[in-house]
Parts: C-alpha cells; sequence; structure tokens
C-alpha cells in the first residue's frame, strides 16, 4: 500500500511541475496550464467507461480501477495547481 501512494504522490508531483512549467512558458493564456488535469479527467472517465462496458476478466477490473485512482488524484493536484496559480499567487505577491 506505501508503495502505491508514492506512486501516486510522485505522479502529482510531476502534474504539478508540467503545470508549473505550461504556466511558465506559454504566460498571459490561463487554460493551458489545465491541460494535464483534462488529460487525465479524460482517462479517468475513460477508465470508467471500460469498467462498466467491458466484462471482467480476472483482476483487470480491479487495476482499471487504481488507474481511475490515480488519475483522480493527478486530476485534483493539476487543478488545485492552477487555481493555487491563478488565484493565490497573485494575492501573495502583493
Amino acid at each position: 500500500m506505501t508503495r502505491f501512494v508514492l506512486i501516486i504522490a510522485a505522479l502529482c508531483i510531476v502534474v504539478i511541475g508540467i503545470t508549473y512549467l505550461i504556466h511558465r512558458l506559454v504566460g498571459r493564456k490561463k487554460y493551458a496550464k489545465y491541460i494535464p488535469a483534462i488529460i487525465f479527467l479524460l482517462l479517468g472517465i475513460y477508465n470508467v467507461y471500460m469498467i462498466r462496458n467491458n466484462p471482467g476478466e480476472g483482476f483487470g477490473d480491479i487495476i482499471k480501477a487504481l488507474y481511475l485512482v490515480v488519475n483522480f488524484a493527478c486530476f485534483i493536484s493539476g487543478v488545485g495547481t492552477g487555481v493555487f496559480i491563478d488565484f493565490v499567487l497573485p494575492k501573495l505577491k502583493k
């Protein structure tokens, strides 16, 4: 279980880094930094679709459910980072 939590934490840190890099590179376009979060949201929706419509094949559904948890955590970290950069960071600079 601790390995799974470390994998989720590492992926969330990577998503936070990518979101910050997109913010630094793109600049004024606020919506560009949400692209990683949207990608993970779409991957999560795809996993839900696959779980619901494909018959269970052993541990396949469990693996897809774990992917869903990872995608949700990365989505939340991407959106949280974007909101922090958009709303909290400008207030801290004042």
